[in-house]
């Protein structure tokens, strides 16, 4: 099933992934391709791209606090999929680690019986 999310949503999410891009210092070309994937899926417009580009992580988090419990979910694995795609960093999962607390994605993950 595929998650919606409205405009100001997306351009979270943009911010969040050209956060989760340059964590490490190292943009791969696998991490744009994955991206480039992404930015497909959730119909990303230049406009939204632009605006993402623009947004401070702090405000990128807000947003996605205000999200609904499967859209922050969703969140958690599309910043997964930029990790796993050219191997895991501590500075990523420093900053996923970071973004799931303050969004509160870290508890949704507790709640979930694996």
């Amino acid at each position: 099933m595929k998650i919606e999310y409205s405009n100001r949503q997306k351009e979270a999410i943009v911010s969040l992934l050209i956060e989760m891009v340059n964590a490490d210092r190292k943009v791969t070309l696998e991490e744009l391709h994955e991206t480039n994937v992404i930015n497909a899926e959730l119909v990303i417009t230049d406009d939204i791209f632009r605006v993402g580009r623009a947004l401070g992580l702090p405000y990128a988090i807000e947003v996605v606090r205000e999200m609904t419990d499967e859209q922050k979910l969703d969140v958690g694995h599309i910043l997964t999929r930029i990790i796993d795609v050219d191997g895991v960093d501590d500075d990523e999962i420093n900053l996923l680690n970071y973004i799931c607390v303050e969004t509160g994605i870290d508890k949704l993950l507790a709640d979930i019986e694996l």
